[in-house]
């Protein structure tokens, strides 16, 4: 039974009759990896390579316009680029498992109405919502989404682009309608 238990498996340590002192729960895909660290995946090529890390289940990837020639930032990997010391222009972090997918593409979200919609872009964490002055009736771009006003052939003039994971929440299109309100206030004192 110890050996089993230095080897580790699925289910919990009660389920599996074991000390609770010495055995240690996780919850993910291989969570169980050596010295405690997580064990992941992340795409190196079009291999999958088996990744372990105490800091997040991280990979890297080249920017889809990446013209070089570094072999290791091509292929992609386990870790961050800064772990992996790249160029951060050049490259893009992800994280969760296999996140930087054989087509090279970053996961992330953006907001979708009032629900958080799953992302993917070869180009960079870009969401889109309505300007803060918007009137019309496009339910597509009072919703906001994945990716730029461009790519999804929405008028810029009522558009906004962002770049980070949920940057068009609420609180980015409170912070936009704000603003112009007190240009008029200020205009007015």
């Amino acid at each position: 039974n110890e050996d089993k238990l230095t080897k580790g498996g699925c289910g919990t340590c009660v389920e599996a009759n074991f000390n609770t002192s010495i055995c240690l729960d996780c919850k993910g895909d291989l969570c169980n990896g050596a010295d405690n660290k997580t064990a992941y995946q992340c795409y190196q090529g079009d291999e999958k390579a088996d990744c372990t890390s105490t800091t997040g289940k991280n990979c890297f990837s080249a920017r889809s316009n990446y013209t070089g020639n570094d072999e290791k930032l091509k292929s992609g990997g386990c870790g961050t680029c800064v772990e992996n010391k790249l160029n951060t222009s050049a490259c893009l972090d992800c994280e969760g498992d296999l996140c930087n997918g054989a087509d090279n593409k970053t996961a992330y979200q953006c907001y979708q109405g009032d629900e958080k919609a799953d992302c993917t872009s070869t180009t960079g964490k870009n969401c889109f919502s309505a300007r803060s002055n918007y009137t019309g009736n496009d339910e597509k771009l009072k919703s906001g989404g994945c990716g730029t006003c461009v790519e999804n052939k929405l008028n810029t003039s009522a558009c906004l682009d962002c770049e980070g994971d949920l940057c068009n929440g609420a609180g980015r299109m409170a912070v936009s309608f704000i603003a112009p309100l007190l240009a008029v206030a200020y205009w007015f004192s």
